[in-house]
């Protein structure tokens, strides 16, 4: 018999399932919330575009999680896009700067009305990019790398607006498609 202990061995931690999905769907989910943040930006209402974006946000986060098979947790979904928006592009900053400008008297609301859709759907098209990426590349909502998905949120901004141009123009073919 033996006084040796066994040691008892430490199990690594299930990687998370990787599902594949529809790239139209998550194309859809995501155009969606694209525009439902752009309609909010119409409002002029300051620190009432914050609130709504955010909320818009994390159901949007909270379908492709669903969509993808990871459970959602609303609480780290939040403190990921504070940390990522606030220390990344720094669109946070522009709901003070918005609010501002509309005050500008002739020029200001013009000025705050015309920018904040844009900024509010490029904003929201990264962040959806960002949370695919994750998803796709087998993370959840336990398993996170701040600093890639800094990464991912910054090259899918530049992106955007790119996007954003092409889906406009789309939906004015199809409108004329239509007619």
């Amino acid at each position: 018999m033996s006084n040796e202990k066994e040691t008892p061995k430490k199990e690594k931690a299930a990687p998370e399932t990787i599902i594949k999905v529809d790239p139209d769907e998550v194309s859809k989910i995501i155009r969606k919330s694209v525009y439902a943040a752009m309609g909010i930006g119409i409002v002029p209402i300051p620190f009432f575009n914050l609130a709504a974006v955010s909320t818009s946000s994390i159901i949007m986060i909270k379908k492709l999680s669903e969509l993808y098979g990871i459970e959602f947790k609303e609480g780290v979904a939040r403190k990921i896009i504070t940390a990522v928006i606030g220390a990344g592009v720094g669109t946070l900053a522009s709901e003070p700067v918005a609010s501002v400008l509309s005050a500008v008297p002739l020029i200001g609301l013009p000025l705050a009305v015309a920018t904040k859709p844009a900024i509010n759907g490029m904003t929201t098209y990264a962040l959806g990019r960002m949370f695919v990426t994750h998803f796709e590349e087998g993370g959840g909502f336990v398993s996170v790398n701040i600093e890639a998905m800094k990464d991912s949120f910054s090259s899918a901004f530049k992106n955007s607006r790119d996007w954003l141009g092409e889906t406009i123009k789309g939906k004015e073919k199809e409108a004329a498609a239509e007619a």
